[in-house]
């Protein structure tokens, strides 16, 4: 067998292994040690004369003859593939380069090469010295283009060359020596020190934060900004999600991170508090960002599914960051998303949260998880025991928070999309009321920008008018511009009306129905939502099967102190909606109300009523 050939089988088998364990190609750590194995197998595949990427084409071979020993091979299989063959891409490019520079290098270097007649043609022949290879060359190699020094010897080992290797070290301490200057030390490794003293001292904390959002717990340390206690509701900063905030006995703590593996220690601004160790107190988690940061860690899975659809199965989390108003989520993608696939990512996820699917969360073995089909993080290391958190079709390892239901995560939005390393992108996302204010302000923002256009517009003729021009008219391509921008402005409005529409119906499933005689009562009352919101509401509650016979329909928005009232009959029914409506309308405050036989519409200032109002409509239907 050829050496090339050992070296390709050798080298492929260990890149797809580290690849499977989680390991990317970069240019440190691990990553670099993959970095440099692929490419001396890619080497040997150019070497043997390979006109195009080819590594990655032997993946199924390899997965057919160890898979079945090694089923990580087969789960990462569209991963390897990717990743082999966008390093093959890049070092195909690489390699041009470095191999034009080499050559350039050489043909400056003297020859080792003598005449048939055995005459000397360099001076080093006589001196019987090998000539070398510039080693701050081979460095520029390493360290611009990535070519490792192993590479460049085995290119010059070929044409019986050396690389003057301790001018390449020289390089290469100079190198070290400029980036211990620009590095400041942070003490980390003495805090990290203190923590694990305390994890020996006291064990590890009980985390409650799964079923409770407060609890009593006992003060084991009290640090210069810090609180430690046996046991805890707040979550801490892993996984990618900001750990939570909240108060323990009146102290406002702003972040809970873990430390010596299960340590939680709780943040607070340095003050003087009322505290010592031994005191009995209660722990409150901040609900409110509890509830925000559980809804974004929801998104990130129903996200991460839907890029697998739309942008492939070799696509994989390779980072998040989850907080209470945005979200980020790295990923391994070769180029921009097209603003087509933003929008299809975006439909899919709006989509699975109007699903309204439940959230469940199972404890399960960590290779019966796997086996069941849970996405797992290569390169994560997992407990023997795994938390499965599934959620329609996502179905994913993971210790974080999550919302109950898709529906509380109410709407999602991808903010920007972009690079943030080779290979490595990064979405920013929101979801919630966070998505609202975002596309008000865009919204503001556009309006904004069309009135001091007009204001360059009227700016602009008046100057015109002041060089002796004809009396400015609004300049219609200018108008024009305007209009365009107008026209972006509408269509930012309609999406706000869109996204919140959607979020009032995420709360049709607290609909009130109640059977009186044989007429069944729809009733719900909508906050935030003025008339036409909920005319809307009720004609989508109308078209469903359930409500589509024998309903009257009393929906109710409030919003800015007002009372919007709609009443509504199923068409087998002989009441009438024009005629239900004035007494209910009167109980919230309000005067008449009218319509047709099968809807009515009115309002009132009294939200305190629509209880009564109901209550009267009950007795008009009995």
């Amino acid at each position: 067998m050829k050496a090339e050939f050992k070296i390709i089988a050798d080298h492929l088998r260990s890149s797809s292994f580290l690849i499977a364990d989680g390991v990317m190609p970069s240019n440190e750590g691990r990553g670099y040690v993959l970095r440099r194995i692929m490419r001396r197998a890619m080497r040997q595949l150019h070497k043997l004369g390979a006109k195009e990427v080819s590594m990655y084409k032997l993946v199924e071979a390899l997965i057919n003859e160890m898979g079945v020993a090694y089923p990580e091979l087969g789960r990462a299989r569209d991963t390897i593939v990717e990743t082999l063959k966008n390093e093959e891409e890049k070092f195909r490019e690489t390699l041009e380069k470095g191999l034009k520079i080499l050559e350039e290098e050489i043909k400056v270097m003297p020859s080792l090469s003598k005449h048939d007649s055995g005459q000397e043609k360099s001076p080093f022949d006589k001196l019987r010295v090998t000539p070398k290879f510039s080693g701050a060359t081979a460095f520029k190699l390493y360290d611009t283009y990535g070519f490792p020094l192993d590479l460049t010897q085995d290119i010059l080992k070929e044409k019986n060359l050396e690389v003057d290797v301790e001018e390449f070290n020289r390089e290469m301490e100079l190198q070290r020596e400029r980036a211990r200057k620009n590095w400041v030390g942070s003490g980390e490794e003495k805090e990290e020190k203190i923590f694990f003293d305390l994890k020996e001292k006291y064990g590890e904390t009980k985390f409650l934060g799964y079923e409770n959002l407060s609890a009593k717990a006992t003060v084991l340390a009290i640090l210069d900004d810090a609180i430690i206690l046996d046991k805890t509701p707040f979550y801490a900063t892993s996984g990618g999600q900001k750990g939570d905030d909240g108060k323990i006995a009146g102290v406002e703590i702003f972040e809970t991170k873990k430390f010596a593996g299960n340590l939680f220690v709780h943040f607070f601004a340095k003050q003087k508090i009322d505290l010592k160790v031994g005191d009995e107190v209660t722990a409150e988690v901040n609900q409110t960002t509890r509830a925000a940061r559980a809804a974004n860690h929801s998104a990130t899975h129903l996200m991460h599914k839907a890029l697998k659809e739309v942008l492939g199965n070799s696509i994989s989390q390779k980072g998040s960051n989850v907080d209470a108003e945005y979200f980020t989520f790295d990923f391994n993608f070769n180029r921009q998303m097209t603003a087509e696939e933003i929008k299809k990512v975006e439909e899919l996820v709006n989509g699975w949260i109007a699903n309204k699917s439940e959230v469940n969360t199972n404890l399960m073995a960590l290779e019966a998880a796997r086996d069941s089909g849970a996405e797992a993080l290569f390169g994560e290391k997992y407990d023997a025991e795994v938390r499965v958190v599934k959620m329609g079709s996502s179905v994913e390892l993971c210790g974080g928070t999550h919302v109950k239901n898709t529906s509380e995560i109410e709407v999602f939005k991808i903010i920007s999309e972009k690079s943030v390393a080779s290979g490595i992108r990064r979405i920013e996302a929101r979801s919630g009321d966070e998505v609202k204010k975002y596309l008000a302000q865009q919204a503001e923002k556009s309006q904004n920008f069309i009135s001091e256009l007009y204001e360059k517009i009227n700016k602009k003729n008046q100057e015109i008018f002041d060089l002796g021009g004809a009396k400015p008219d609004n300049s219609h391509a200018d108008e024009g511009d305007a209009k365009i921008l107008e026209e972006i402005l509408k269509k930012k409005d309609k999406e706000i009306e869109r996204l919140k529409k959607q979020a009032l119906l995420a709360n049709l499933d607290n609909l009130k129905a109640e059977k009186i005689g044989d007429v069944t009562l729809v009733s719900h009352l909508f906050e935030n939502a003025e008339a036409k919101d909920v005319r809307e509401i009720l004609s989508d509650v109308k078209s469903k099967k359930e409500f589509q016979d024998s309903c009257v329909f009393a929906l109710f928005g409030f919003k800015d102190g007002k009372v919007a009232v709609s009443v509504a009959v199923s068409a087998n029914l002989q009441f009438d909606a024009a005629k239900l409506i004035a007494p209910v309308v009167e109980a919230v405050g309000g005067k008449g109300g009218g319509g047709k036989k099968d809807l009515a519409m009115g309002g009132g200032a009294n939200k305190e009523g629509i209880a009564q109002a109901i209550e009267v409509l009950k007795n008009l239907l009995s």
